[in-house]
């Protein structure tokens, strides 16, 4: 199949949501014991080795790779979307500092193992979009994109939401599946078959899209 001038995006892909020891991590922990079990598992397991054969030849074809990363800017985090806000601040009253990292601490960092390199594009938002709180369109358009290809997480969340925004922009969607992760496996099954209508119809294995290629 051809994609014409493909983008690919990492959204969210972060320390702080993945590794033990992260204050999200700990605090849904703490109030729904298992919260973060399943999207950690997947991450590990499947999305960082599948999304890293996608980055290897994204990279040897030198097609653009665009990460996302949602953190604070301000230190009380209230510049974060309303939802992420009131979880922050809820969090720290109950003795959790820091549930979402500020922009130049450690734990905004894009995991290592998929982490970008010096010369790709890392854009910081603060909103489940990317297009809504970061100069993502810009960025694309300057490239002269008309496909983006969807990984990270979480899929219900900022992965749809910023795809659903690319859609309404003109933008060709791709979701590849397995380089996703959300909460609950019902969550992102479902929002991909959402997205399927919505964004065009484009969800595929990693596999497959390389085997495409």
């Amino acid at each position: 199949m051809e994609w014409g001038n493909w983008g690919l995006l990492v959204v969210d892909l972060q320390r702080y949501y993945i590794e033990p020891g992260a204050s999200f991590r700990e605090y849904f922990e703490a109030i729904n014991p298992g919260a973060t079990e399943y999207v950690g598992e997947r991450c590990r397991q499947l999305v960082v080795p599948k999304l890293g054969h996608v980055l290897e030849r994204a990279r040897r074809l030198q097609r653009p790779i665009i990460y996302l990363r949602l953190c604070g800017e301000k230190a009380d985090r209230s510049d974060l979307h309303r939802h992420f806000l009131k979880s922050y601040r809820e969090a720290r009253e109950a003795g959790f500092e820091d549930l979402y990292p500020l922009i130049d601490e450690p734990l905004a960092e894009v995991l290592p193992e998929v982490a970008p390199r010096p010369d790709e594009l890392v854009l910081n938002k603060t909103t489940y979009s990317g297009f809504t709180s970061s100069a993502l369109e810009q960025h694309l358009r300057q490239l002269q994109l008309d496909t983006v290809v969807m990984t990270g997480l979480a899929t219900s969340q900022c992965v749809e939401t910023t795809a659903r925004d690319a859609s309404d922009r003109g933008f060709r969607v791709v979701h590849l599946e397995d380089c996703q992760a959300d909460y609950h496996d019902i969550c992102h099954r479902t929002s991909l078959f959402a997205s399927r209508s919505v964004c065009g119809g484009h969800v595929m294995s990693a596999r497959e899209f390389l085997q495409s290629l």
